[in-house]
């Protein structure tokens, strides 16, 4: 017990000392919290529209009046029907509305055609709306990305610096002539990163509920899985960097790369089904994505089965854990 407090207790202050993986971990995910949170932090909020008509029913496209002396507040879009046209009033020019307003008209103006022309819709569609912990905005999908990039750093540059810094350096072939074992100083190095991981996510959430007044249906347990398994699986990821690349500063720029590429590939901060059909197929093979929505569902910002959830964060640990001692061993053989 004493060797892994005193491995944790290295390991945790490496991490500290570390000015790449510290900025990486915590002041980069905090920058894009505070650029993205005062951008987009009040996006998400429906449009609100306002029809003026006498002759149709158009309850369901916004408020309605028979005359515009009869508005009240403030409207993003007022359309006026009449007989043969109709005229937009929009009182905007947030860009974020724009598309939103755009799809509005293009369902007015359809509708209104139909009713002139007599035409029943073919296909009735009801609509139900699904019972769910809370409305996802996009403050909260940038909220809940920017906390698997944390981890994704934690895991990534932690385990590539030392594993590379420490064999370049000599560390490791030294390490083979103390008592500490293999096992015991990669369950150091896990233990520490995810202490770490978990100090991190609570920064950033504590910062997005002071500063942004976000709101979460936290499911700790659920989420303290999501974190382990996780960062776990970032772990594995950086092991292998150190294995295919020998030396740390090389090592080092990989890591960048692939971070950057994993932070748009993997709906870290927009929907993977933005993205072209060969880019969705790479995201498959990446574990940020699964990462990303593990951590979604505890917060109550993603809806799927239970049993999803369970499978992909087992795997994700399972996994993670035995290809983190495989790649360790493989590193540590080599300093023999």
């Amino acid at each position: 017990m004493s060797e892994f407090l005193a491995l944790f207790s290295a390991m945790w202050k490496e991490s500290w000392r570390d000015k790449i993986s510290t900025f990486f971990s915590i002041a980069f995910p905090v920058m894009f919290l505070l650029i993205f949170g005062f951008l987009f932090g009040g996006s998400g909020n429906s449009v609100k529209t306002a029809v003026v008509t006498v002759d149709y029913d158009l309850s369901d496209f916004g408020d309605v009046y028979t005359s515009l002396e009869e508005l009240k507040g403030y409207y993003h879009e007022v359309a006026v029907v009449e007989k043969e046209r109709i005229i937009f009033i929009r009182n905007t020019t947030d860009e974020y509305y724009q598309s939103l307003l755009d799809s509005w008209e293009i369902s007015l103006k359809n509708k209104v055609t139909r009713l002139l022309n007599g035409l029943n819709p073919v296909i009735m569609v009801k609509k139900e709306v699904l019972k769910t912990a809370r409305e996802l905005t996009s403050f909260d999908y940038t909220l809940t990305g920017v906390i698997a990039v944390s981890l994704l750093s934690i895991g990534l540059f932690g385990t590539v610096d030392v594993f590379s810094r420490y064999r370049e350096r000599g560390f490791l072939k030294r390490l083979k002539a103390t008592p500490v074992g293999n096992f015991s100083f990669v369950f150091g190095l896990i233990s520490a990163r995810m202490f770490y991981g978990i100090l991190s996510t609570a920064l950033i959430m504590l910062l997005g509920t002071l500063i942004f007044k976000a709101s979460y249906e936290l499911n700790v347990f659920l989420f303290l899985i999501s974190v382990v398994s996780s960062v776990l699986s970032f772990i594995a990821l950086g092991a292998l960097i150190s294995i295919l690349f020998k030396k740390s500063d090389v090592a080092t720029d990989a890591a960048v790369i692939l971070f950057t590429i994993m932070m748009f590939l993997t709906g870290v901060y927009f929907p993977v089904s933005f993205l072209p059909d060969y880019l969705r197929v790479v995201s498959y093979f990446l574990p940020v994505k699964y990462g990303v929505e593990l951590i979604r569902y505890s917060l109550g910002f993603e809806i799927f089965p239970f049993s999803r959830y369970l499978i992909t964060a087992v795997i994700m640990f399972l996994a993670g854990l035995m290809f983190v001692f495989y790649t360790a061993s493989l590193v540590l053989r080599k300093e023999d």
